[in-house]
Parts: structure tokens; sequence; C-alpha cells
């Protein structure tokens, strides 16, 4: 029998740049891969290609979809952790918004910058700095501020057993008086269980193995994470108001996240709502990820009307390149 007619294989090459967020800094911050154009992926792909990478997060790049394009969205932005999809989060939208500004992309982007992208829960706004070489710091407008569930006594005495701390070390301390401070559940976009310590040295001796155990409390309160908060930094980042350390939810396979932009609004709106802010913007300065050797600096802002309601939140940051190559697959 004759041999049929050869078939060559056919491989698909995608490029792919990684950036690092949240910071000034080439290999600190939070990393961050981008698929330019994942229009040939499957959802399959997306998701085996975000565990290849390892990172928190990779974002997939796609034409909008009919809503995205009647809200300007320039690109829809879909986001995986090494574990699952996300509906939103702060670094992959903030790093997306540079490269496509950084490859000129950004074609119906104002005077200001401002731009439009398309998550999976809804439309978002950021604005990119111009500068004479690569474009600057990007901030990202995020969703209203929802707020939700105050722990009681009984919820806070379970939340300290899990994080094996005293009740006495949850609260927030400035100018040299701790001040009473319920963990609180806060979204603008993806929702927080905000715990403020009265101390940044205990904060930082929790053992990051009891996350487990605050998943756990979190996920009763309808949310995968826990921003942990105190105030000052530990130098690494110039004029940081706090440090912040993150525990989420081992389905998200992220062992330690070094910047979290969807934090960044909820502990700025908590911080606020403690002055309480009246008719002015909270701002705060934010130190993250120096326990894992990626210091990141966060700004959040949040515009609080005369009666002490949390109206615009936003988040801001730089961007680094670092990396750019493909990935081959069948």
């Amino acid at each position: 029998m004759m041999p049929g007619p050869y078939t060559p294989r056919v491989t698909r090459r995608l490029r792919f740049r990684q950036v690092d967020v949240f910071t000034e800094t080439p290999l600190c911050g939070n990393p961050l891969a981008v698929f330019p154009d994942a229009s040939e992926l499957s959802d399959d792909e997306m998701q085996a290609l975000a565990r290849e990478m390892n990172l928190s997060e990779t974002a997939f790049l796609l034409p909008p979809t009919e809503v995205g394009a009647r809200a300007g969205a320039v690109a829809r932005v879909r986001i995986f952790t090494p574990g699952m999809e996300l509906p939103f989060a702060g670094h992959p939208v903030v790093g997306t918004a540079w490269l496509l500004a950084d490859e000129d992309r950004l074609g119906s982007a104002d005077d200001r910058g401002a731009v439009i992208l398309e998550v999976a829960s809804g439309p978002l706004e950021l604005h990119v700095e111009r500068t004479e070489e690569r474009p600057g710091r990007v901030t990202l407008l995020l969703h209203d501020a929802e707020i939700g569930e105050r722990l009681d006594e009984d919820g806070l005495d379970e939340l300290c057993e899990a994080l094996e701390v005293p009740p006495t070390q949850i609260g927030w301390r400035s100018g040299g008086r701790k001040r009473k401070a319920r963990p609180m559940v806060v979204s603008t976009g993806l929702p927080h269980l905000i715990v403020p310590f009265a101390d940044r040295g205990v904060l930082m001796e929790v053992d990051h193995e009891r996350r487990s155990y605050v998943a756990e409390i979190c996920h009763s309160l309808g949310c995968d994470s826990a921003a942990l908060v105190a105030a000052g930094g530990s130098g690494a980042i110039p004029g940081a108001d706090v440090t912040v350390r993150l525990f989420d939810a081992g389905a998200l396979r992220i062992d330690a996240d070094p910047a979290t932009g969807a934090a960044a609004g909820p502990i700025c709106v908590f911080l606020g709502m403690l002055g309480p802010t009246r008719d002015a913007t909270h701002r705060v300065v934010i130190e993250q990820g120096t326990e894992v050797g990626r210091p990141s600096r966060l700004e959040a802002a949040v515009d609080f009307g005369p009666d002490g309601a949390p109206g615009e939140v936003r988040v801001t940051g730089a961007v680094v390149p670092i990396i750019e190559g493909w990935v081959t697959l069948p």
C-alpha cells in the first residue's frame, strides 16, 4: 500500500510579555505575564498557560465583546491565576494598560491617556501617564465601594485563633494611640476582609501557613482573601504609610501575592472610614511584598463625601518590562 501524503505538523507560536507591576525596579513588584493576542486559545489552554507561567496572574487579551465595545473598551482581558479565572484583579489590568500603551495600541485614549479595558466584572477606566520615552504610571479607577459585614466578638475570636494572635493585637494605632477597629469586608471589585493590626511587628510574624484557616473564615463572609494591614513600613518603600500582607484561598494557587491592586482600594476605604473622613480625599501609600523579596509600592486614594460615604476609588502604580518571548503549542 502506498503511503499517504505527508501532513506537516501545525504549531502555533504565541507571543507573550512579562512586566513587573507596582514598582519602578526590575525584579521587584508583582510579575505579570500578558499574551497580547489570545484569540486562538481555548479556556483550558489559558488555564494551562497560567499554570505554566506560575505567576500570581496571567492576562490574555481578546477583542472586546459587543457590550465592551459599546463602553469604548479597546480590549477584553481575561485573568487567570494558576488555579482559576478571576472576574477582576488590580495588577493585571494596570500591567495590561501599560503594555498596550507601550505598543501604541491605545487608539481611543484621550489626551489624559484614558483607556477602557473590559474584564469579566465589567468595563474599567484607566489613565496612563505619558512620558517622552515609555508610558509612565498607571491609575486604575476601581468599582464603587461596597461595605460588607463587620466581625462581631465571636467572629473576631475565631479570626484571632486562625491567625494565632491575641484579640488585643487587632486594632489601629496612629499617633501613638491605639484605636478600636473591627475587621470588615470591603469590595471595590473583589471583596476582601480587611484586618487591622495594632503592631506591624506582630503582623510580620504571623505564619503565612495560617492562611488556610483564614480562608475558611473569608469563605463564610463571601470573599476569597484577607488583607492584613498595619501602620508604618520597613523602609524598603520610601514614604509608606502602611504595610500589607495578603492571605488568600488555596484554590487560587498563589503562594504570597507581592502586590494586590484589588485590595488597595478596600484598604484605603477602610482606613478613611476610621477617620472618619468627610468631604475630603483619603490617600495611602502601601508597602507590600517585602517578606518575599519583591517590594511593591501601591498608591490608593478615595474621595469621601460630606456624609462620610466613599466615592471614587483609585489605585496608582508604576510598571517595568522584564521579559519577552514566545510559547509554542500544537
